[in-house]
């Protein structure tokens, strides 16, 4: 192959993926943020709403101190990652999302302070993102790269 149509071929590759990916948040708020709203809502990249239910709202804040709630950016995009071993997802975000996702697919039980002491990687098994997708719907996004 030449190394012009491998560039095209990676252009169509890219393409494809951003496509695939219009449903994700252009951008994420906090827990406090959604908490405060009466239809809590993101805007996709596609600059349509996505509505998160208020009750998967307050399962992830019962998870945490109100203090910490600032802290949370929803939704939680979980990334299925080529460059991944197959059936790896990727959990976007910093310790808070990386907790909420172990919480509800019962990987832990343990409180976020008592979380945060240990190393945690941000990788889960595909049956995992299903099983959190599932339960936390309007929060948990899958996404593709």
């Amino acid at each position: 192959m030449s190394i012009v149509s491998d560039k095209f071929l990676d252009l169509i590759w890219k393409l494809d993926i951003e496509k695939m990916n219009d449903h994700l948040p252009a951008n994420r708020k906090t827990l406090r943020e959604l908490l405060a709203e009466d239809k809590p809502t993101v805007m996709t990249k596609k600059d349509k709403p996505h509505r998160i239910r208020k009750p998967h709202l307050e399962i992830v804040a019962e998870l945490f101190d109100e203090s910490e709630w600032d802290k949370v950016k929803l939704p939680i995009i979980l990334l299925r990652q080529t460059s991944l071993a197959k059936g790896i997802y990727s959990i976007s975000g910093g310790l808070q999302e990386i907790y909420i996702i172990h919480r509800i697919i019962g990987r832990t039980t343990n409180d976020y302070q008592t979380f945060i002491l240990e190393d945690h990687e941000p990788y889960i098994w595909k049956p995992e993102a299903f099983t959190a997708a599932q339960k936390i719907t309007s929060i948990v996004i899958i996404g593709y790269t």
